[in-house]
């Protein structure tokens, strides 16, 4: 990452200054970085990242980028509806410091880092709430195809393998009711067929895996394993990748490798 001025041709948020001169003269990535870990800090109250970009008087874009970085280091941590707080990474600075549980998504960032390196896909961690299948934290692959970066979203259970997954242990009455609503259809691929759904389910089931084919992006698919007793709440480990080289076909014993490999590693980092 350069410290030089930013020139005429930085991209910015529409109706945002560039960072160089939303912040004093002379503060490159590490003072801006301690400054995000300031305002949070002061806040004492969890904050949105369009918050954080306000209180900070940083672009968006560049609040979202450092928080990430922080994220990824445990000096902030991104609780399961998106907001933001300081991280238990910043105790370990005190010489007498805290030792604070961590939430879930940070004692499994070594798991979604090692997958991406394993498979070449992008890694995903999903838990199960009322609003939907919600995305707590995600790895991109070095890809040159990106996945789109979920994290902080909740999507439709039905859309997304993740989703899928944790419908594999509801109990009857919920997911008949779940099933009893309008289903939401994102591409052509998208499944909705009450019957059809109930036995993808028991497929999952059965094979501790459920694979995606292009059902809320086309040319992506996803396979995703629910994590051995995580909950509450439930959490899901998912893959992401295009269609063209990440199915089932392609890879058919893809899905059975991650199922193992989550439930060993996941076992051993939360305790």
């Amino acid at each position: 990452m350069s410290d030089l001025p930013a020139r005429s041709t930085t991209h910015t948020e529409p109706g945002s200054l560039p960072a160089d001169l939303t912040s004093p003269p002379g503060h490159g990535p590490v003072e801006r970085a301690v400054h995000l870990l300031r305002t949070v800090a002061d806040a004492r109250r969890p904050l949105g990242i369009r918050e954080l970009g306000r209180q900070s008087g940083l672009p968006r874009s560049t609040a979202s980028r450092l928080a990430n970085q922080l994220i990824n280091l445990g000096m902030l941590t991104r609780h399961s509806d998106g907001q933001i707080t300081i991280g238990p990474g910043v105790a370990s600075l005190l010489p007498n410091g805290p030792n604070p549980r961590l939430a879930i998504e940070d004692r499994l960032l070594p798991l979604l880092v090692e997958l991406v390196e394993r498979f070449g896909e992008s890694a995903a961690l999903t838990i199960d709430t009322p609003a939907g299948a919600h995305y707590v934290s995600q790895i991109a692959s070095a890809s040159p195809v990106q996945v789109p970066d979920a994290t902080g979203s909740s999507i439709d259970f039905h859309l997304v393998a993740p989703g899928l997954a944790l419908m594999s242990l509801w109990p009857a009455e919920r997911l008949t009711q779940h099933l009893n609503q309008p289903l939401a259809e994102a591409t052509d691929y998208t499944i909705t067929d009450t019957r059809a759904i109930e036995r993808r389910l028991a497929a999952a089931r059965r094979d501790g895996y459920i694979w995606t084919n292009q059902e809320l992006d086309e040319e992506i698919n996803g396979l995703a394993v629910v994590i051995p007793d995580a909950g509450p709440p439930t959490a899901a480990i998912s893959l992401y990748g295009p269609a063209y080289r990440f199915n089932p076909d392609a890879q058919p014993t893809v899905g059975h490798q991650l199922r193992q490999l989550v439930t060993k590693r996941a076992q051993h980092l939360l305790g």
